[in-house]
């Protein structure tokens, strides 16, 4: 049966917390969508890239600073493994569905934290894999985030809740400098002048 919610799984999994990951994940990826320039040659790749790198490296200073008390990182790698109190999780961009199987893998840092989460007698949670999965529209933007716990060998996960987020407004200040700047003469717009095709019968 799913739980109404991620704190009936777990305490450690309030909605307060849930939400603030929820919008962080969701800003930051504006972010760095609203930077994406494909006529600069930025492709999918780039974008994926630089998405990624922002989350894990920005989650590691939100550890560091203490900004969140309940939040840390067990492992600054690129597997990124986190923890909200003592559960553990990661990230993806995709759907629940369809989680990439390097996603599914698991770490020591992250099994060890999970046997310290959930108890023998709760051995249904300890053996899922907790992921936050971003899913994105066709121009890349944050469409819904899902926090889900996922089974290795099952193509659906296992509990899935769509986490609200707060909408950002991503204001992209660029540093244009009026020596750059140029004046455009007035465009010369004309009439085309249309003949008519003579015909055989004229």
């Amino acid at each position: 049966m799913q739980p109404e919610r991620p704190s009936n799984v777990h305490p450690d999994l309030t909605d307060e917390r849930l939400h603030a990951l929820a919008t962080f994940f969701a800003s930051t990826r504006s972010t760095v969508v609203a930077l994406h320039d494909p006529l600069a040659g930025d492709d999918a790749w780039a974008l994926g890239c630089r998405g990624f790198a922002r989350w894990r490296n920005l989650l590691v200073n939100k550890s560091k600073s203490g900004e969140w008390p309940w939040f840390r990182v067990l492992d600054s790698s690129k597997r990124c493994v986190f923890a909200i109190g003592d559960v553990p999780f990661r990230f993806y961009r995709g759907k629940p569905k369809r989680a990439p199987s390097r996603t599914l893998m698991q770490s020591a840092q992250e099994l060890a934290q999970l046997s310290l989460a959930f108890s023998m007698d709760d051995m249904q949670y300890r053996e899922l894999r907790w992921r936050f999965a971003v899913e994105t529209d066709f121009l890349g933007e944050p469409d819904k985030v899902i926090f889900a716990a996922l089974a290795k060998d099952e193509s659906a996960p296992v509990y899935h809740w769509a986490i609200p987020f707060d909408k950002v407004d991503v204001d992209i200040k660029l540093d244009v400098r009026d020596e750059d700047m140029i004046d455009l003469p007035e465009p010369n717009v004309t009439v085309p002048i249309i003949k008519k095709k003579e015909t055989l019968d004229e």
